[in-house]
C-alpha cells in the first residue's frame, strides 16, 4: 500500500513558494509508493495551479483568522477522516498541525520551516515557546537553509542536531533557457532589443523589501540609457509601490507591475538580469527558477541565498536594504556582457549539481520512507555544499 502523506499549509492559491515546492515534490514522487492529500488551514484561493497537482485531494477548513482562535480540534478531526501514515505541516501558519496529529495518535508528524513571514526581531516571544513544544512533539523536524536551521535553533533552544535540511530544488527541464521564449515574450511585452530589463517575482510584502529594489533602480537607470524592471506578483504593497513610482521621475515609464502571471518560464527568459532584495529569506525558489533559466541573479545577503549563490562566481550578492550596493552590481552586470554570460552559465550548472528538483524528491522520498516505517530519519546537517563554510 502506498504511503499516504497529509501536507498541511496555512493557505493555498497564492502562489508563495511553499505552494510551488508542494507541487514539485507531488508531481515527481512514485504515485505506486506515495500517496498524498494536500489541506489549507484558512484560504484555499482562485489561483491555486491544480494542473500541477495531478489528481491529488484538495480541500480547506476554511477556518476563520483572529487573535486567540485555535485550528487544533478541526484539524484532528481532519486527520481522523484522511487518514493518513504521516502528516506534514509547514511553517508558523500551520503549527497546531503537530499537536493534533500527536493528541491523534494514529500518524507520525513532520514539521518544516520554508522561510520568515515577518522580521524575526519582531516575532512576539510566545512563538518561540509553541515553535519548541511543536518541535519536540514532531516526529522529525526540518528547514529549508542551514541558516533558518541555525536561526530557529538560536530563538527557541531545541537542539541544532535534531534539526534537519532540505534544500529546495528546482525543475530545470520547466525553467531551462530558450531563446524562442525570450523573443515571443519580449516582442509580447514590447521590450526592444537592447533595452536591459531587469525581472523579480515574488509577494508584494513588506519581507521583500521593494522600496530597496526601487531606490537601486532610480540610481540604476542614471547609467542605462535603455532599461525596464519588471515585477510580477501581486500582495498588500502593490498600492504603495505604484504610487512611489509615479512619484518618482527616474522610475516612471521605466517599471511595470505585471501582477500574477502563470507564464514564469517564459518571463524569466525574457529578463536579463533578476534582483532579489528581501529582508528575510528561506530558499528561494524565484532565486533558483531565475538561475536555471540562465539568468545572472543580484540576491540580498541573508537567509539561504548565500548558501545557493557563490558571491561573483555564481551571482552577486549584496548587504541587505542597501540599494546603492544594489545599483553598483547591476550596473556590472549592464557594462559586462561576457561576465552577465559566465554568471549565467555558472549558474545553469549550479542548480544541475546541487540544487535539482530530482536531489530533492530523492530527500523526501527517504525521509517519508523512514518516518512510515518507525525508523528515525537523519537529519541532512552537514553543509555540502561549495561555496559553504564547513
Amino acid at each position: 500500500m502506498p504511503i499516504r502523506i497529509m501536507h498541511v499549509v496555512e493557505a493555498l492559491g497564492v502562489g508563495g513558494g511553499v505552494e510551488n515546492g508542494i507541487a514539485n515534490v507531488i508531481a515527481q514522487m512514485d504515485p505506486r509508493k506515495f500517496n498524498h492529500v494536500l489541506c489549507a488551514v484558512f484560504d484555499l484561493g482562485t489561483q491555486i495551479d491544480r494542473s500541477r497537482l495531478g489528481h491529488v485531494e484538495v480541500m480547506s477548513l476554511a477556518q476563520k483568522r483572529g487573535r486567540g482562535t485555535t485550528q487544533m480540534a478541526p484539524l484532528a478531526e481532519m486527520i481522523r477522516r484522511v487518514k493518513p501514515d504521516i502528516v506534514h505541516s509547514r511553517n508558523w501558519g500551520a503549527i497546531e498541525t503537530v499537536f493534533a496529529g500527536r493528541w491523534v495518535r494514529s500518524c507520525r508528524v513532520i514539521h518544516s520551516e520554508h522561510g520568515v513571514e515577518m522580521n524575526p526581531d519582531a516575532e512576539p516571544r510566545r512563538r518561540g515557546w509553541l515553535r519548541r513544544g511543536a518541535f519536540e512533539m514532531a516526529h522529525h523536524v526540518f528547514s529549508v537553509s542551514f541558516q533558518l536551521r541555525e536561526m530557529l535553533a538560536e530563538r527557541t533552544g531545541f537542539p541544532l542536531r535534531k534539526m534537519g535540511v532540505i534544500h529546495n530544488g528546482v525543475d530545470s527541464h520547466r525553467f531551462r533557457p530558450d531563446p524562442v521564449k525570450r523573443r515571443q515574450l519580449r516582442s509580447e511585452l514590447g521590450l526592444r532589443d537592447q533595452e536591459f530589463c531587469i525581472g523579480c517575482v515574488g509577494r508584494l510584502n513588506q519581507i521583500k523589501d521593494y522600496p530597496t529594489l526601487l531606490r537601486a533602480a532610480e540610481l540604476f537607470g542614471e547609467s542605462c540609457p535603455s532599461w525596464s524592471l519588471l515585477i510580477v506578483g501581486d500582495g498588500a504593497e502593490r498600492n504603495a509601490l505604484e504610487e512611489f513610482v509615479a512619484a518618482t521621475a527616474g522610475l516612471r515609464g521605466h517599471v511595470r507591475f505585471l501582477g500574477q502571471r502563470s507564464d514564469i518560464p517564459e518571463f524569466l527568459n525574457a529578463i536579463d538580469a533578476y534582483a532579489l532584495p528581501s529582508l528575510c529569506e528561506g530558499i528561494s525558489n524565484s532565486l533558483l527558477e531565475a538561475m536555471a533559466t540562465g539568468l545572472p541573479a543580484v540576491a540580498s545577503k541573508v537567509g539561504g541565498n548565500p548558501e545557493v549563490v557563490v558571491d561573483r562566481e555564481i551571482g552577486l550578492l549584496f548587504p541587505i536594504g542597501n540599494h546603492r550596493e544594489l545599483a553598483d552590481r547591476l550596473v556590472l552586470l549592464y557594462q559586462d556582457f561576457e561576465y552577465r554570460a559566465r554568471l549565467a552559465r555558472a549558474a545553469v550548472q549550479r542548480v544541475k549539481e546541487q540544487f535539482s528538483l530530482e536531489y530533492m524528491v530523492r530527500q523526501y522520498e527517504e525521509m517519508y520512507a523512514a518516518i512510515a516505517s518507525g525508523r528515525t530519519a537523519e537529519p541532512h546537517t552537514e553543509k555540502a555544499f561549495a561555496g559553504l563554510e564547513s
